[in-house]
């Protein structure tokens, strides 16, 4: 497994668990510390993500004095589209809360907004997985090609001139 293909499961795993967090937030009132928190909670997420998305780029330009490279048009479509998902499965997640919520609490589930946004997150981060690893697999050849040509580079620049 590369480090695209982490990046691919902890973005997959960050967008499911926003939406997990935003279904939870509704078991809770409105300016209490516990939404608070989750609130935080959500902020953390994204921290997370964006740090490990942008990990290489300040790796890079720290280390070596790199400029980050700009998003590429089929990286923007990836995240577009992984964006329209999560988004559906949050209005999915807005219509069917409140009938759903008082049917599951009236059958005794004490969090139904939190079962609710799990279920949603879980799927959501089921749905963007595959597009997250596709592109994994694509930068992870990238990588690779471009290493056996830096090795040929080298190997060239090594021999004996004559």
């Amino acid at each position: 497994m590369t480090s695209h293909h982490a990046r691919a499961v902890v973005g997959s795993a960050a967008d499911g668990l926003v939406l997990a967090l935003c279904g939870a937030l509704l078991d809770h009132p409105a300016r209490s510390a516990a939404r608070r928190r989750l609130y935080l909670a959500m902020a953390g997420v994204a921290a997370v993500d964006v740090g490990v998305a942008e990990l290489p780029a300040l790796r890079a330009a720290l280390v070596d004095g790199v400029p980050p490279e700009q998003m590429s048009s089929e990286e923007l479509a990836v995240r577009l589209r992984q964006g329209v998902v999560v988004g559906a499965w949050g209005l999915v997640l807005t219509v069917v809360d409140g009938p759903l919520a008082r049917a599951l609490r009236a059958r005794g589930v004490d969090r139904p907004h939190l079962l609710l946004g799990a279920v949603a997150g879980l799927g959501a981060a089921l749905s963007t997985l595959p597009s997250w690893w596709r592109q994994a697999d694509e930068l992870a050849a990238v990588d690779r090609a471009t290493a056996r040509l830096d090795e040929e580079l080298a190997e060239l620049l090594d021999q004996p001139a004559g």
